[in-house]
């Protein structure tokens, strides 16, 4: 495995966000034009690639503390759809939970459940297939409320990553560098929480 200096994990950073926002547009441009399965696809898409973000900030940490790196586990948290979707849904369930809202705190069965849906909802708004013993094509799947949904849903994630900064060159460093930083990476580490 590639491994990435700190300059190439901002770089990708911002590249990310910037495909994110590009997605988005694609998106709304699509649902604007009533084209809601191939809308809510590219929300989708647009919300897994959110969940890069947080991947690549991580190792960008490490690379900035000069800490030991597992490349191989990098890349496959960054391509694999499933977990990226799992990352959503904690964050998700994390900030109702910070506004009070509990209405997500799911049971492990539920939580699998939810993200073999979610799946299977992408699925649907991009290939034609078989329901009810009869073909069926993604437009007459998804309609304009699903579409809606998905892509608000996406815009406001993306609102909230764009309140770090770290999309603005340099936005990480800055992040990192000042002795608060310092001193939460040396708690976490004698805390065990990371090596």
């Amino acid at each position: 495995m590639t491994a990435l200096s700190f300059q190439k994990l901002e770089e990708a950073y911002n590249l990310v966000y910037e495909n994110t926002k590009e997605l988005l547009v694609d998106s709304r441009l699509l649902l604007e034009n009533e084209r809601y399965a191939r809308s809510y696809a590219l929300a989708q898409m647009a919300h897994e690639e959110l969940a890069k973000l947080p991947i690549i900030y991580q190792e960008a940490t490490r690379s900035y503390f000069k800490e030991t790196h597992d490349w191989k586990s990098f890349y496959k948290r960054l391509r694999n759809h499933g977990a990226k979707n799992k990352q959503n849904f904690v964050f998700y369930q994390t900030m109702l939970n910070a506004v009070g809202n509990n209405s997500m705190n799911l049971e492990y069965e539920k939580i699998k459940d939810n993200l073999a849906f979610v799946n299977h909802m992408k699925n649907i708004s991009l290939y034609a297939d078989i329901k009810n013993d009869k073909f069926t094509k993604p437009s007459n799947e998804i309609n304009e409320k699903l579409a809606v949904a998905q892509l608000e849903l996406a815009e406001e994630m993306f609102k909230t990553y764009s309140l770090s900064g770290f999309h603005i060159k340099g936005g990480i460093k800055k992040s990192l560098d000042n002795e608060d930083a310092r001193k939460n990476r040396t708690l976490l580490k004698e805390a065990g929480l990371i090596k």
